[in-house]
């Protein structure tokens, strides 16, 4: 199941003239491309060869000696190595055009024959790699042709291989019927290619009827590959896609003041709960996952909790959501201190779960409480919705949904005039899941800044802060307190962060475990947080794209000597040939 939803096609067109470029490079004698030429064809084939055996992974024994080399076990999907192959056919694929249009389609020295006519009498005379190519087409045809009729004698046994690896019966009747049919087109566009490319080789298509000899060959490329790739073009009216709903209106006003979060997944496996509510959780759930984290959430800016996709975790977030992560009953009030310290100030999921929120998550203070109800309705004009995208939410004092809303979420930003300095991470991970410590009173520092005196570790009174401006790389605010305090920005943490108080290098600390914060002396102050992205992988990048342009400009400049007399009638597809051709 794991291994569907991608694939890499490159076009039988493609790799026909690829295989056909390959050859004829390989060739000691009489190759039609010179010497420099062959090396860059075979240069690029050994590219395309390499990267399609590591694109298999544990699948091939080539990728684990890649794997063991520093940072490549970081590489999550063998199958991105597709990308240089896919390049490395392309380049293949120009080198062979270049050279069919050079040896077999430029003008003929008299009246070209019908083309029936040239095709006999050039089979007739053809020896050598030209008929052995040909022979070879047909033979490789009625081998795939034999493979597909196998295949489909076998489409029984295939459906109930399927059906052990987890797919109901209708769905793999359809997988193999789908597939046997695939191949069958497959053979269609192989013959179609064998045909043209012969006529090609043949002379058919020389002098005058070169164009139309280029026309079908393109008219085959790109329906070969549109028909391919069409699965994958999928149109959206993105207004009726992104059209809000009265949820999605309250979650986006002064989006920065406040995060949302689904109701944790696990909750359905660990209780037990009446079929009506765990189905229509599984229901919301989604909607909510799927259309509005991915989608309406990004496009209102509306800040979650939930990580859409996170393909390497960080040791210090791990760490942080590891603390909080129940591992019985009595830990269910961790995950609301998660939420408390972590600004989550919303939920949504199922209105009967308010009693378990209340009763489980939060007994001492029960500060969960529903802000509104709603009900998943088509959209406007829809009467029959067969898409997440086509289901909307409205207000509905008795609806199955609810936005919860948890008045113990700290603000996003906020100032403490008691802190405490943590003796290490694990330290400070410890506190902050401890029952007895209040995240709203005592702040924890890592980093060396004043003690609190006396006086303000005893003032509570609130002081004022609020919001310039806030965009993901830069965040202004505006302070006043009348003692020094710490202002708490509930963000995580990075050392890219930069700050400035009053237009001055500030220094950055860690709060909380994982967030950000600055000291602030007493008296009113003007706070910019702004992300700097680190130069040190853009010099090297840069460094990189100059060496492959002054590398560039000089094969283009000095291609090298001159061809021997014997190689003045082969095909000179230098790479600038090749570019040009791929235009």
């Amino acid at each position: 199941m794991r291994f569907s939803g991608g694939g890499v096609y490159a076009g039988i067109l493609v790799l026909m003239v690829s295989v056909w470029a390959v050859f004829q490079a390989s060739r000691r004698k009489d190759s039609v491309f010179t010497l420099s030429t062959r090396r860059w064809i075979l240069f690029w084939a050994a590219v395309f060869l390499v990267s399609l055996m590591f694109a298999f992974g544990r699948f091939a024994p080539f990728y684990q000696l890649l794997y063991a080399l520093p940072y490549f076990s970081t590489i999550r999907n063998p199958a991105k190595f597709t990308y240089p192959c896919n390049w490395a056919l392309v380049v293949l694929f120009a080198y062979g055009v270049n050279a069919l249009y050079r040896l077999y389609m430029e003008a003929p020295t008299g009246k070209g024959a019908a083309v029936r006519e040239t095709f006999k009498a050039w089979w007739q005379r053809v020896r050598g790699f030209d008929r052995r190519w040909t022979i070879g087409c047909a033979l490789a045809f009625g081998v795939a042709a034999l493979g597909w009729l196998i295949f489909g004698s076998s489409q029984d046994a295939f459906e109930k291989y399927l059906q052990e690896v987890q797919f109901d019966g209708s769905i793999a009747h359809s997988i193999a019927q789908f597939s046997v049919g695939q191949v069958g087109i497959f053979l269609l566009f192989f013959a179609a290619a064998g045909v043209l490319m012969t006529l090609v080789i043949s002379g058919a298509f020389r002098g005058q009827r070169a164009k139309w000899g280029g026309i079908l060959l393109g008219v085959l490329l790109v329906v070969d590959l549109g028909r391919a790739n069409q699965p994958w073009i999928i149109t959206w009216n993105y207004v009726e896609k992104y059209a809000s709903n009265p949820i999605i209106d309250l979650l986006r006003k002064q989006p920065y003041e406040h995060r949302v979060a689904g109701l944790p997944r696990w909750l359905l496996g660990v209780f037990q709960f009446p079929q009506q509510l765990a189905e229509a959780e599984q229901y919301f759930r989604q909607l909510y996952s799927i259309e509005w984290t991915q989608h309406h959430f990004l496009y209102y800016n509306i800040q979650s909790l939930d990580v859409i996709q996170l393909p390497r975790m960080p040791e210090d977030l791990a760490a942080y959501e590891g603390k909080f992560f129940p591992q019985s009953s009595a830990e269910l009030p961790r995950v609301t201190r998660h939420w408390q310290l972590t600004n989550t100030r919303y939920l949504l999921g199922s209105t009967g779960f308010l009693y378990l929120l209340n009763r489980q998550f939060d007994p001492g203070q029960q500060r969960f409480r529903i802000a509104e109800r709603f009900n998943i309705v088509p959209k406007p004009g829809i009467t029959r919705p067969t898409k997440l995208e086509e289901l909307t939410a409205v207000t509905d004092t008795n609806g199955p949904f609810a936005l919860f809303e948890f008045t113990g979420a700290l603000p996003r930003a906020s100032l403490y005039s008691h802190w405490q300095i943590a003796t290490s991470d694990q330290a400070a991970l410890d506190q902050l899941a401890a029952p007895t410590f209040d995240p709203e009173k005592t702040l924890l520092v890592s980093g060396n800044i004043p003690a609190p005196t006396l006086a303000s570790a005893t003032d509570q009174k609130p002081a004022e802060i609020k919001f310039s401006s806030y965009a993901p790389k830069d965040i202004l605010l505006s302070t006043t307190a009348a003692t020094a305090s710490v202002l708490l920005l509930n963000d995580r943490f990075d050392p890219n962060w930069q700050v400035r108080v009053d237009g001055k290098e500030g220094t950055l600390l860690r709060c909380n475990y994982i967030m950000r914060g600055v000291y602030l002396t007493p008296g009113s102050h003007t706070v910019e947080f702004r992300f700097v992205q680190p130069m040190d992988t853009f010099y090297v990048s840069l460094a990189g794209v100059v060496l492959a342009g002054l590398m560039s400009g000089a094969l283009l400049l000095f291609p090298g000597s001159p061809p021997t007399t014997a190689e003045n009638t082969r095909v000179n597809a230098t790479p600038k040939a090749a570019a040009l051709a791929t235009r």
